[in-house]
């Protein structure tokens, strides 16, 4: 018998193995293998994507699989469809798409070791050859890579996989080994066991009646493992493995309390359990678009489905569970943060259904969660979702394609969705559902904007956003101040000579962190020993510009009695901590919150009753097509934390307040600015109308340039009937990691795209070794 492989690796080939029968499991697609790959069959992690019984003859030696070590498949047949999508759309192997989802926790490292046991039947001459080795040692094992070294026979592995069948032999994995936990079961084989001791009579009906019973169990009513063994080796009893998982705990249960939809949310509901397809549930803030989703999610768990539910940010998970958990109890979770152990467990127990409802980030998009019968993508529009490791997916078009594949609904969710889903909408491609109402009969926050050129203030503080701050802290409610930087300043210069510091590394400036003393660069977190003083002329360093903990700090000294907490990277980096300052802020405990998007994301804080964003025009990011989207989504959100349970107020305050993304926001109108906007991306044809590729180049040296544009412009005479080519130019963000990097935005009709993609991926890989080079498809953002 025969499988084919697909492995890790950056090639589109898939690799051919024979199977002998020594084997824990036996094979089928979907399944985990352990093979021997490359000249030093070095033992890698694979998946099966094929099995067969012949094959045609090849010059080539078909190696053998090592093992099988899995009982159940860790892909579905329809997974490995999406992944090979995905590696077409995205432009990656199959092997990274597969390699990309599965928890590390399932690969397996080659550091074992070898370990002598007992040998008491004839041995063949390389099979002696290892068993005296191993006999010369002083431990009675070695390495695998210790016996390759000094043996030097070829098939190793199938001499050390046969000699460990018939006990001669035991495999140790030594460090970094699966993380999956495998309990050993005992069981009656059926076979009379009369004339026993007494004691093993005890053990043996303690067995018989419970069927089966863990080998720990075993061992703790004080059964050697040499007398299980024993019962073993004369047929009496049957050994087998069963791969356990770790449950996840409910956090708080509280009792349920019954919610009436209005009318509106009723609507939506009806028509999303009805229509199986792509849904955009499209509400504005307060409108209470998660009763209506999570009614949705109860129903097709009453109908004996599962439930996924993806979240943009770590952060957004423990409230949501909450939320969750208070309708079905124990709920599965799936993120970055959970450990190697936690990850494999929480993958079985998604393939095993033991969860009616999972919750993750975009890693979870194609967790294996059985009976799937319904996909909830809650801020559909967040550029969270975009993976930064290739293959550079987007989990929200993975979770449509998903519901394609596998015939279920995919639920898109949001307040501000993205113009691609809108477009989407309008054209009729989607179900739209538009919740116009809060569902507190309170109105959305009256919003004020501020023009910093002209009004009066202190540092970043307009007066009139102070004097709105005390009279809500006064009154016992809570404010939220929003800038989308961390640290304290974001530019150090020198004003005398113009030196601007810099990372070494990256061609940007360093933000100073005054809570860590250092100077961090935002691009690849190089930290450096803060400085003062100019290296040029020695003048002193000017500090400009403002971060959380700089709005943080301004705060206190102008209010030192007011509680005030920052929300940001830095603060909620350890989870735990981070779900901390959340209860308390729901807790009223802080007057005050300044934050980054972190604050402004999915949260309901009872007592918030004003929202002030202190520089609009900074929320757009580098400058490109997506910048007035941006802006406009953040206002919105922001905005919308405001005045959810008690009459809320917002400030917005802008050096351009005349940003037409930003009096849309504002004004709330959605309409004209969805209009607007993809008016002007149509004229220019920038997507959605239009494929973006993003493509980028890094060359170590300037001097190598020319020989990257003469490839690049080869490139464009290749593809040029498939593709727009640009100029190709340096990033906005020209140095990271030593590296200069350049950028051209490819566009493309969206017919034929995946031979397109396939086109461009192919012509790519020719690229001298000496230049890296990334493929974007669908990008984000350009930086």
């Amino acid at each position: 018998m025969f499988v084919r492989v697909a492995l890790d690796l950056p090639v589109d080939s898939t690799f051919t193995y024979r199977l002998t029968g020594y084997e824990s499991y036996p094979p089928e697609i979907g399944k985990r293998v352990i093979v021997p790959f490359g000249k030093g069959n070095r033992l890698k992690t694979g998946i099966i994507v094929d099995v067969f019984n012949e094959l045609e003859e090849t010059e080539f030696t078909v190696k053998e699989v090592f093992d099988v070590p899995d009982p159940f498949p860790l892909f579905t047949e329809r997974t490995l469809e999406l992944c090979s999508w995905i590696s077409e759309f995205y432009c990656s192997s199959f092997g990274e798409a597969l390699f990309r989802f599965l928890p590390e926790g399932f690969l397996v490292e080659e550091k074992l070791r070898i370990k002598l046991k007992n040998v008491n039947f004839p041995l063949s001459p390389n099979e002696e050859k290892l068993i005296t080795l191993l006999q010369n040692s002083s431990s009675g094992e070695l390495s695998l890579s210790s016996l390759r070294r000094k043996l030097k026979i070829s098939n190793l592995l199938e001499v050390v996989k046969r000699l460990s069948k018939k006990g001669a032999l035991e495999i140790v994995e030594e460090t970094k080994r699966d993380a999956v936990n495998r309990v050993t079961y005992l069981k009656l084989t059926g076979k009379k066991y009369g004339g026993r001791s007494k004691k093993v009579l005890e053990l043996l009906n303690f067995i018989a009646q419970r069927e089966e019973v863990s080998i720990d169990t075993v061992r703790s009513l004080g059964f050697s493992r040499k007398t299980v063994k024993k019962l073993v080796d004369e047929g009496i009893l049957e050994e087998f493995l069963r791969i356990e998982t770790v449950p996840f705990r409910p956090q708080n249960l509280k009792e349920k309390k019954k919610v009436v939809l209005t009318p509106s949310q009723n609507r939506a509901l009806s028509e999303i359990l009805s229509q199986r397809g792509i849904h955009l549930l499209f509400g504005i803030t307060g409108s209470g678009k998660m009763e209506v989703y999570l009614q949705a999610a109860k129903e097709v768990v009453e109908r004996g489905r599962r439930v996924l539910i993806l979240v943009p940010e770590l952060l957004l998970t423990p409230e949501l569970r909450s939320r969750v958990e208070d309708y079905f109890g124990s709920v599965g979770i799936f993120h970055g943060k959970l450990s190697r152990k936690e990850k494999v467990s929480a993958w079985i127990s998604a393939l095993t259904g033991e969860y009616s409802v999972f919750i993750g980030t975009r890693q979870a998009v194609l967790l294996p969660v059985k009976d799937l019968g319904l996909i909830i993508v809650d801020e559909e529009q967040d550029s969270s979702y975009k993976e930064q490791k290739k293959p550079y997916y987007n989990a929200r078009d993975v979770a449509v394609k998903r519901g394609e594949v596998e015939n279920i609904t995919t639920l898109l969710v949001s307040a501000t969705p993205s113009v691609d889903s809108f477009k989407r909408a309008k054209e009729g491609k989607l179900f739209l559902h538009h919740l116009k109402e809060r569902v507190s009969a309170l109105p959305l926050p009256r919003v004020e904007l501020l023009d910093l050129k002209t009004e009066e203030k202190r540092g970043i503080f307009t007066e009139k956003l102070l004097r709105t701050l005390e009279r809500v802290v006064k009154g016992g409610e809570q404010g939220l101040l929003y800038i989308n930087r961390r640290g304290y300043y974001s530019k150090i210069f020198c004003l005398n000579c113009g030196f601007l510091v810099e990372c070494k590394n990256c061609k940007v400036p360093l933000t100073y962190h005054k809570s860590k003393e250092l100077f961090i660069c935002h691009v690849c977190g190089k930290k450096y020993r803060p400085v003062y003083r100019c290296p040029k002329c020695g003048k002193l360093f000017e500090f400009k510009g403002y971060g959380t903990e700089r709005v943080e700090e301004g705060l206190k000294l102008l209010y030192p009695d007011w509680k005030i907490v920052r929300l940001d990277l830095d603060t909620v980096k350890d989870p735990i901590r981070g779900a901390e300052i959340i209860r308390r802020i729901k807790e009223g405990y802080y007057n005050v919150i300044v934050g980054t998007n972190i604050a402004i994301k999915g949260h309901n804080f009872p007592r918030l009753s004003f929202v002030g964003v202190l520089i609009a025009d900074l929320l757009g990011g580098p400058p490109d097509f997506f910048s007035s989207e941006r802006i406009f989504q953040s206002i919105v959100h922001a905005t919308g934390r405001a005045g959810r349970f008690i009459p809320g107020s917002a400030i917005v305050q802008a050096f351009n307040i005349d940003l037409p993304s930003i009096r849309y926001a504002v004004n709330y109108d959605y309409s004209s600015f969805y209009e607007e906007e993809l008016l002007t991306r149509k004229i220019f044809g920038y997507p959605p109308f239009k494929l973006g590729v993003l493509l980028e180049f890094q060359i170590e040296n300037r001097r190598e340039e020319g020989e990257l544009k003469r490839f690049y412009d080869n490139l464009k005479l290749k593809l040029r009937s498939d593709f727009e080519f640009p100029k190709l130019n340096p990033a906005p963000i020209p140095k990271v990691s030593g590296n200069y990097r350049y950028i051209a935005l490819l566009r493309t009709d969206w017919e034929s795209v995946i031979e397109k993609l396939k086109k461009l991926k192919n012509s790519v890989s020719t690229v001298p070794k000496k230049f890296r080079v990334k493929i974007d498809v669908n990008p984000v953002r350009i930086s």
